[in-house]
């Protein structure tokens, strides 16, 4: 028998194993990989680009591993100019070892685990951090320069970007958390991520920050999450607007005297996240959601109400061995191009100021 052509004796017969945990898979063939990789590599950038998947993704499936184990698969080593890159931990070894033997038992081997070969594991510019539309436009500029420039973007949330820092995974992160002890943007949160003596922050620009929602909705502010039952779509953790939102929420919860710690069960689809601002306004816009916290430029773009909350810095963390880089100094003089300039001023809700490019910290 013969289908367009393809004899069906000459198919080939693959199997793949899988660890599970109560019906959801811990382990894949391409996960396995990946941990090999970062301890052959010392990096999960450079083992994801070995790989062929998507950073961000698998970021993600391994801290929902993280998550179920309550323990960590690999770790930032300490010491080194660039943070000291990533190795594995004492769960992530026996977790590899697992998988291998079970292909070694079942005799199905990945035979390319040990065996990808790559001319260039590592790009010329890596940017991890919040999701950003400036962002996006300074990147695109600097591309549009430089057409042979191999640039990994991923977007992580801004507390992601920073351990990518740490890790030695990113060059640049974008950045925008607010230390409310302190009142001051992003500087503070460098020794969070034994960052202060590697990494400094540019200054970048200000943005603002919302509430969206549809003309049919009345929104009158972030108390009204937890009284008028509307239909939230949040932002992933580890992101600044999240952590800004829930700043916030339990600010309102203790002035009604509710316990903070009662916010996800009050806020109707607290869990429901995306991972960007564009994400969120389309969710609103679609009447999947009614309100979200965004950038205005996102919400005006899908027609939106928007309701400022603050102007923000959105600056952008960078390693300081990688300041000596061309394609970084670069970056940080197009922030203050005429070519940025325009197309940031086309933008409503951003602006730069006299402090813009200036290296905040030492």
């Amino acid at each position: 028998m013969t289908l367009k052509g393809i004899r069906l004796q000459d198919l080939a017969v693959r199997a793949e194993v899988f660890l599970e945990w109560k019906g959801e898979i811990i382990l894949d063939s391409k996960l396995a990989k990946v941990l090999y990789e970062i301890e052959q590599r010392g990096s999960l950038l450079a083992a994801c680009r070995v790989v062929g998947v998507p950073y961000a993704r698998t970021w993600e499936r391994l801290a929902r591993v993280e998550e179920i184990f309550g323990k960590k698969l690999f770790e930032a080593k300490r010491g080194g100019p660039g943070g000291g890159g990533a190795r594995l931990t004492e769960l992530g070894k026996e977790l590899l070892k697992l998988y291998l033997n079970a292909e070694a038992k079942l005799g199905t081997p990945s035979r390319s685990i040990a065996e990808t070969k790559v001319t260039k594991s590592m790009p010329d510019l890596a940017v991890m951090g919040s999701n950003d539309p400036a962002l996006e436009v300074l990147i695109g500029i600097l591309k549009a320069k430089k057409p042979s420039l191999d640039v990994e973007v991923s977007w992580l949330g801004s507390a992601g970007g920073l351990a990518a820092l740490m890790m030695g995974d990113a060059h640049v992160a974008g950045v925008h958390l607010l230390d409310p002890v302190t009142g001051k943007y992003n500087v503070p949160f460098l020794s969070r991520y034994w960052l202060e003596d590697k990494a400094v922050i540019v200054r970048g620009y200000q943005r603002e920050l919302g509430l969206a929602f549809r003309h049919d909705t009345d929104v009158s502010g972030i108390s009204d999450l937890l009284d008028r039952n509307l239909r939230l779509v949040n932002r992933n953790p580890g992101s600044g607007t999240r952590t800004l939102l829930d700043h916030l929420l339990r600010q309102a919860a203790l002035d009604r005297g509710i316990d903070p710690a009662d916010v996800p069960r009050l806020v109707r689809n607290y869990d429901r996240e995306v991972k960007t601002h564009f994400e969120v306004a389309k969710e609103i816009a679609t009447g999947a959601a009614d309100v979200g916290m965004t950038v205005r430029y996102a919400a005006e773009l899908y027609g939106l109400q928007f309701m400022r909350l603050v102007w923000e810095w959105y600056d952008l963390a960078i390693l300081k061995e990688a300041m000596r880089r061309e394609t970084i100094r670069e970056l940080i003089k197009l922030l203050t191009s005429k070519e940025f300039m325009q197309a940031i001023k086309r933008m409503k809700g951003y602006r730069t100021t006299s402090e813009t490019g200036k290296v905040m910290s030492d």
